[in-house]
């Protein structure tokens, strides 16, 4: 009996080791989506009042905000102070069938600009409708936008769109911008030639990336000026006009890297302390290699996805 009561009472207290409070709200109507946010509050928050907005992955065509990829994150996070918002936004490629380059360019534009597009929109219900519950406060300076994959595109389509006034950018209040991006295997769609930063510079920036990820391309890809520029591509910009970034190149990997946020939250954490929320001009170019880590993915790519999308 002893045993057993040891048993129960430990299993009782690792239970509420990870208890948390949780609060869901609408943000969105859009089409025929009603799109939710799901707010996982600290049982204290840090000084700061930081907050973690994430977006997940899934090729713009599965994925949910309350899937398995966000579990590590709300926990880690939440027992250092901070409040996570875990979101939900359009699958523009679900149920498409045409991923050959040419005619998926247009479906594949549509999806990051709608996605992107809800991005801004939760921002937006955050700022006017979060700041200050009963149950937990949000400083709108210190907001971070973190994606895996679709969900990093759509966080760096989404502070791209918001400094340059594109998309549904307007909606938010004129002087708002995010605190960082904390972007793992992402890309900027435009038709723009080479991402341009005109109103203001974006926001201190984690790029993580596999350097023969040819799912999310790594460098860039380009026709005239329309194009899709990886992280590698997107860091050489950040470093000639002066932005603030950290890159992490992981050499021989692929997309497997648009993972690796879960065995990274002491990287995200500091690139969020010292380098997002102080603003500081800090460039920061480091290069990973671990044979051990198994290259698998590296051969994946966008015409890959299409058995995922019926």
């Amino acid at each position: 009996m002893r045993r057993i009561f040891l048993t129960l009472t430990l299993a009782i207290v690792f239970a509420s080791s990870f208890a948390q409070t949780k609060e869901t709200y609408l943000y969105a109507e859009k089409d025929t989506s009603k799109l939710y946010m799901d707010v996982y509050i600290p049982e204290v928050q840090n000084e700061q009042q930081a907050c973690l907005m994430f977006v997940f992955g899934g090729g713009f065509i599965g994925g949910k905000r309350d899937d398995d990829q966000i579990q590590q994150v709300w926990r880690h996070f939440t027992e250092k102070g901070y409040v996570v918002i875990a979101i939900d936004y359009r699958l523009g490629m679900r149920g498409k069938t045409e991923f050959a380059a040419l005619k998926a360019l247009k479906n594949f534009q549509n999806a990051i600009d709608m996605a992107a597009e809800d991005v801004i929109s939760a921002l937006d219900y955050t700022v006017r409708n979060l700041r200050q519950t009963d149950k937990f406060t949000i400083d709108c300076a210190h907001i971070v936008v973190m994606g895996s994959s679709a969900g990093a595109i759509a966080a760096l389509q989404a502070d791209y769109a918001m400094c340059n006034g594109y998309l549904n950018s307007d909606i938010l209040p004129q002087n708002f911008r995010i605190a960082g991006v904390a972007a793992y295997a992402g890309a900027i769609f435009s038709t723009h030639g080479v991402p341009k930063y005109k109103n203001r510079a974006p926001a201190p920036t984690l790029f993580c990336h596999g350097t023969d990820d040819k799912l999310v391309i790594y460098d860039k890809t380009q026709f005239a000026n329309i194009g899709l520029f990886g992280s590698s591509s997107l860091a050489k910009q950040f470093k000639k006009k002066g932005y603030t970034y950290q890159i992490r190149r992981y050499t021989k990997l692929g997309h497997q890297v648009a993972a690796f946020y879960n065995d990274e939250f002491d990287v995200i954490e500091n690139f969020i302390t010292k380098i997002a929320l102080t603003d500081s001009g800090v460039q920061l170019d480091e290069t990973r290699y671990d044979p051990r880590i198994e290259p698998k993915w590296n051969n994946f790519r966008v015409r890959d996805l299409k058995k995922f999308a019926q």
